[in-house]
């Protein structure tokens, strides 16, 4: 949902660019420099060309170049330059640029002098939602739709709010209005596609999606959408195919990179997406979603310092993103750095917001705790999660067996007896980890390959079983 909302948003800022460039390029804005100026004694200037010049704004607009097309509306002629139109045009171009505040200034200036202008209303409504103001947004947008009712960036807007807020009918009712005013509009043919998708009905979703790559075979953002609607599909061949074009045509563009290394993992060319996810790190290196997929990747290839890498900076980056203390807590443990390994899930327990979460990490504190050499310790934390916890699990035991340092018996019968193999693979994990620290080496290594047997790859119990497989001489030849 958050790729979605940052495409939409930047779907609706180029929108707004494409309707200002189409009505200065069609002579909405006389590009005529004026009569001839008086003779004087040094050489004049030339004269601007501005339908050259906003040609190539339109261009460097296009490639993402926002600085450089901001640099060309100094070139403009001043008697044009003035003009609402290009004034606002420029708005958008530093609006895209991330300078909210000098884009608002533009607008609230030319609004000023045309309270009607619907297009300086449409920049400050981006404005407003480039800075997370929904309400003020939306009160901007319904000002467009009172002087214009049929303005198709409005209903497009108004359409974007109501999926974001999953109100999926009148997102739709939004959108369809926009596609009765303009059926060619690609961001309601976006957003329309968006709405089939949620409500799973993946035909009309890809009919919307495919109309709007055949309407626009130059503009990135419809091959991205149908790249992602693909992925998610389970057909990442098809996903590739869209995304691949789409990086073509937008190089910089960070969403794409994640979603072509995403595609890339599901076909199992690791090293590629890990190629794909580093170069999105170079793009945005402070947004932190490339570092999950990069951390996860590092990971599965035993490249585990540059996991470790990337899982301390997905703690600095985004420090709720409770996994990564998962991750770093995993390599830790690698290291054989307990007490360290024992704060990272501690952090991680205290900001997970899920039940199973909270007794994982829970156990994994617990367990570094007594590796640390304090066995006693964590008694007082076991008893704050074990009230978590339904009293007959096989977790609540398997704590309960952390607490009182006794009845390893009862639970390996329990173990024994439970028939849902990921939970038992966990807990023979467990299990096997009590009677190492216990000094029972035999039973130890019994567990820890009754672990292996069971071949449930996806936990994380299944990678510290293997390293601890490995330390223990009984690692897969």
């Amino acid at each position: 949902m958050i790729v979605l909302m940052k495409t939409k948003a930047s779907l609706v800022i180029r929108a707004l660019e494409v309707l200002l460039l189409a009505a200065l390029l069609a002579g909405a804005v006389s590009c005529k420099t004026g009569p001839a100026a008086p003779a004087v004694a040094t050489p004049p200037e030339p004269p601007r060309n501005t339908s050259a010049l906003l040609e190539k704004i339109a261009d460097l607009l296009g490639k993402g170049d926002y600085e450089g097309a901001l640099a060309l509306f100094d070139r403009i002629d001043p008697r044009d330059a003035g003009k609402s139109e290009i004034r606002l045009l420029k708005a958008s171009a530093c609006l895209s640029a991330g300078k909210t505040g000098e884009a608002r200034a533009i607008a609230e200036e030319v609004n000023g002098a045309e309270p009607s202008n619907t297009q300086a209303l449409l920049v400050l409504a981006s404005v407003e939602e480039a800075l997370g103001k929904e309400k003020e947004q939306k009160t901007l947008l319904e000002r467009v739709l009172k002087l214009e009712p049929a303005n198709t960036a409005a209903l497009v807007s108004m359409g974007n709010i109501a999926a974001r807020n999953n109100s999926f009918r009148s997102a739709a009712a939004y959108y369809d209005q926009a596609l009765a005013a303009d059926p060619a509009n690609g961001g309601a043919l976006l957003g329309r596609a968006w709405v089939y998708r949620a409500v799973k009905d993946h035909k009309k979703a890809e009919e919307f999606l495919t109309k709007a790559v055949e309407l626009y075979p130059r503009w990135a953002a419809p091959l991205h959408e149908r790249g992602r609607f693909y992925k998610a599909l389970g057909y990442p061949t098809y996903a590739l195919v869209d995304l691949d074009k789409a990086k073509a045509m937008e190089p910089a563009n960070y969403w794409i990179a994640c979603d072509r290394g995403d595609a890339l993992a599901d076909l199992n060319r690791k090293n590629e997406a890990l190629a794909e996810f580093e170069r999105a790190v170079k793009l945005n290196p402070n947004y932190f979603l490339a570092y999950v997929y990069s951390a996860g990747i590092n990971d599965e290839l035993g490249k585990y310092d540059e996991a470790a890498r990337d899982y301390e900076t997905l703690i600095r980056l985004n420090p709720e993103y409770y996994f990564a203390f998962e991750g770093i807590g995993m390599h830790l443990m690698r290291r054989g750095d307990w007490l360290a390994a024992r704060d990272a899930f501690l952090e991680a327990y205290r900001r997970s917001k899920e039940k199973n979460d909270e007794s994982a990490f829970g156990l994994l504190a617990a367990l570094n705790w007594m590796k640390g050499g304090r066995p006693h310790e964590p008694r007082q934390f076991l008893e704050e999660v074990m009230r978590k916890v339904q009293r007959d699990s096989l977790e609540y035991w398997m704590l309960r067996l952390y607490h009182d340092l006794s009845g390893d018996g009862e639970i390996a019968i329990r173990i024994d007896k439970e028939k849902n193999k990921t939970l038992k693979a966990r807990m023979l994990y467990y299990l096997a980890s009590y009677y190492d620290i216990r000094g029972n080496k035999n039973l130890a290594d019994k567990c820890f390959l009754q672990v292996r047997e069971l071949d449930i790859k996806g936990i994380p119990e299944w990678r510290l079983n293997e390293w601890a497989l490995e330390a223990r001489g009984l690692a897969l030849n």
